[in-house]
């Protein structure tokens, strides 16, 4: 009987983690989107990051591949999916340029390309000098895009003692409360770099896991390559100013609700799906 119930609390234990890591919002992602691309700094290492892994050793169980491209002033947070999906689908334009139709999917974009995350559309960039975070969102299919600029948040963070092995580094663990949420991160003291995922920083190490106490959402490093590169930022200038709060509300309300929101009607008057529940990671 023991065993029996172990086995059940288990079990849901289990579901409730893979049903915590998908994405919850069912608003369908934007089409390929190539924009030029300038050098805007100097990086010296990038950071591949599993969002949302079922099995770490499996890139086909991720939400998400994303970079974090460290530079001297600057950093840049992004999906390296959605970004070489778009470069594919442009080269395969030029390459075709009679054809009927374009593809919209040439390259893995996570294991439910059709739903649109914020978390995975939208770029990060920190500007040290400015002590600026400004976050480019690309919004799901037939919404505008925007912008939204803030200092680069703070977390109040707690060091424990407790470790943990992440790609072979020592890590230790900081806990934190930001904007409605705890979270537990993991930081490498062996690589001096004041930054992570996200909006995520402040540690006296590279964070290189991280994830809220209900694990909606994680972060975990799989590659650092330490190497000179251009970090490049996109054309975003067509991207409309709003401010954090505002993009945060309807964020959130095309994720819950995206046929209401869009002011969707059946032809046939038929039901639309309904809304849907929705954990953001800003809770306010």
């Amino acid at each position: 009987m023991k065993t029996s119930l172990l086995l059940t609390i288990f079990i849901f234990i289990i579901i409730g983690y893979a049903q915590s890591q998908e994405k919850q919002g069912k608003a369908y992602a934007p089409l390929p989107e190539f924009q030029e691309s300038r050098a805007v700094d100097t990086a010296f290492v990038r950071i591949a990051f599993a969002f949302n892994a079922l099995d770490i050793n499996k890139p086909d169980t991720y939400i998400d591949l994303q970079y974090l491209d460290i530079g001297t002033n600057l950093s840049r947070h992004y999906s390296y999916w959605v970004s070489n999906n778009n470069l594919l689908v442009h080269e395969w334009n030029k390459k075709y340029p009679n054809a009927q139709s374009s593809p919209i999917r040439l390259g893995p974009l996570g294991r439910i390309p059709d739903y649109w995350s914020e978390y995975q559309y939208s770029e990060y960039f920190k500007d040290y000098k400015e002590n600026l975070l400004t976050e480019y969102a690309r919004m799901p299919h037939g919404v505008p895009s925007y912008q939204s600029s803030e200092k680069i948040p703070v977390q109040d963070w707690n060091i424990g003692s407790d470790t943990l092995s992440v790609i072979g580094y020592l890590c230790q663990q900081a806990t934190c409360f930001f904007r409605g949420r705890y979270y537990t991160a993991w930081f490498a003291k062996d690589i001096p770099i004041s930054n992570g995922p996200w909006k995520f920083g402040g540690l006296p190490g590279l964070i290189l896991k991280i994830y809220d106490n209900n694990q909606f959402y994680t972060w975990e490093c799989i590659k650092i390559e330490p190497f000179k590169f251009p970090l490049k930022r996109y054309d975003f200038s067509h991207y409309k100013p709003v401010e954090r709060l505002k993009l945060l509300k309807l964020q959130r309300m095309l994720n819950e609700d995206f046929y209401k929101v869009m002011g969707v009607r059946r032809l046939n008057g038929g039901k639309l799906p309904g809304p849907v529940s929705y954990e953001p990671l800003e809770l306010e």
